[in-house]
């Protein structure tokens, strides 16, 4: 049974999409991840008692799909957020990258909610918001044939830099505010994929647990 730490907190985003290929949108967060180190980082306790990053050579990106199209409204609704609590409760493996979990859930022919938590020791709200944003731009560019950004960079640096599995004190990405500023839905632009008016993204900011 996994060990629980209180002292860890997760941020999760619930955002209403219209329109998503789920293996496509699948293919581009993990290009956009690929990109950065924080997808291959994970945590343990070290001898001091502090929390260590150690950074693994890949990690696979895990989008679980369901259907809830044969459930009423309000039942989704509330099964929504059941699952939400449940994965609160549950927490996050620390030896396990990413360190996150996203839920691509579909609620009718055209409407779908999309769910991403993650360890605040791995980035704040605002470095979320901006992985939201690229994993949006890289579906666009997917979706018309092209290699995002981010994938292409990180094809050339995996083949110079395997990854580190030496330990450094964990941090978050940046400090999150004193009060966390509006959040406003990034722009995703490309067909057939559209958000809902930004009061249907949402952001909770929860302690713990997570499991380590």
């Amino acid at each position: 049974m996994s060990a629980i730490s209180e002292e860890l907190r997760t941020e999760q985003f619930v955002m209403s999409l219209r329109g998503v290929v789920p293996y496509v949108y699948e293919q581009a967060w993990q290009a956009v991840l690929d990109g950065t180190p924080l997808a291959r980082t994970t945590l343990h306790r070290g001898p001091d008692g502090l929390l260590h990053r150690t950074l693994r050579p890949e990690a696979r990106f895990r989008l679980q799909i369901v259907d809830w199209r044969a459930t009423r409204a309000e039942v989704q609704d509330a099964r929504l957020a059941e699952r939400l609590a449940g994965e609160s409760a549950a927490g996050l493996p620390l030896d396990r990258a990413p360190l996150m979990c996203a839920t691509l859930i579909r609620r009718s022919d055209r409407d779908w909610t999309f769910a991403w938590r993650y360890a605040r020791e791995l980035m704040d709200r605002r470095a979320g918001l901006r992985i939201l944003e690229e994993a949006a731009d890289a579906y666009a560019v997917l979706l018309r044939g092209g290699i995002p950004r981010r994938a292409a960079a990180s094809a050339r640096s995996r083949a110079s830099l395997p990854g580190t599995t030496s330990p450094v004190a964990a941090s978050p990405v940046a400090a999150p505010p004193a009060m966390a500023p509006a959040v406003t839905a990034p722009p995703l632009t490309a067909p057939p994929l559209t958000a809902l008016p930004s009061s249907h993204l949402t952001g909770v900011r929860t302690r713990g647990p997570v499991a380590r």
